[in-house]
């Protein structure tokens, strides 16, 4: 069985629809692979892969009480089944993980009686490829807490997710790396410093560095690109951004005089 959820992450209530969702079928990772044919050398030359969007199913069952009240259904799911509009599937054996998806096709409702028709939906996921958490990492990771499952790759070690040193380590408990070119992952720094600061990533090498001064009244928002107190300060910094490889990352800050705090607040992203 699957949930569906809008945007604001408010539950549709599928029963409204007369419809019961028997099955959700993901694919498994869409490879698009980058190669060269060379002339007289035989085989590729492969220059990477790419994913491309990942396709997933799910059968409905939609039933009226008779015929008039089954076409009234047929043509509210038509609005509901918009392709123009994103859902996040959630299965309720992976309660901690949701499947952004958006319509990638027409379907036609099969009668099965003057009632009731079945009929599968085909879906690619929206904009990534994969599923991700609920919660995020500022979520406190115990099962009590909803959004929360086994297969999470959650540990039983604290793993915090706020400092105030200059060396500190961070968990990833997915299994995909957080990129904030395309993941959602935004670093606050309030720090003070008299000419720079750097945050380095020794797990990945990713380094990320501001030329300029802080005081313990200012605030960085670090992701695609920096803000100090809501203003960019993109053209100060080395245009570079730090990335969180899966299990721990451990970092270092250079340039501080004093860390009030630094905090990573971001969601987990999962192959499946």
């Amino acid at each position: 069985m699957i949930r569906m959820f809008d945007e604001q992450m408010n539950e549709v209530d599928l029963s409204k629809y007369g419809l019961m969702a028997k099955s959700f079928r993901p694919s498994s990772l869409p490879p698009e692979h980058i190669t060269d044919n060379v002339p007289g050398r035989p085989g590729l030359i492969r220059n990477g892969t790419e994913l491309g969007p990942r396709k997933c199913e799910v059968d409905f069952r939609v039933k009226g009480t008779n015929f008039n009240t089954h076409s009234l259904y047929r043509s509210k799911l038509f609005h509901l089944f918009d392709p123009t509009t994103m859902y996040y599937i959630v299965q309720e054996e992976q309660v901690g993980k949701r499947w952004p998806v958006i319509v990638s096709s027409e379907w036609t409702p099969e009668r099965i009686n003057p009632a009731a028709s079945k009929f599968t939906v085909s879906f690619e996921t929206y904009e990534l490829p994969y599923a991700e958490s609920i919660n995020t990492s500022l979520t406190p990771q115990v099962f009590s807490q909803p959004g929360w499952q086994l297969g999470m790759g959650l540990i039983a070690e604290d793993t915090p997710y706020t400092f105030n040193s200059s060396s500190f380590r961070v968990h990833n408990p997915g299994n995909v790396v957080v990129n904030p070119f395309y993941c959602e992952m935004e670093i606050t720094i309030q720090a003070v410093c008299s000419s720079y600061i750097e945050l380095v990533n020794e797990t990945t090498g990713d380094k990320w560095r501001y030329d300029g001064a802080l005081t313990s009244s200012d605030t960085v928002k670090l992701g695609f690109k920096a803000k100090k107190n809501n203003l960019s300060i993109y053209r100060l910094t080395n245009r570079e951004v730090v990335t969180l490889t899966p299990g721990w990352n451990n970092f270092k800050v250079n340039g501080a005089s004093s860390i009030q705090n630094i905090t990573f607040a971001f969601r987990f992203y999962y192959k499946g």
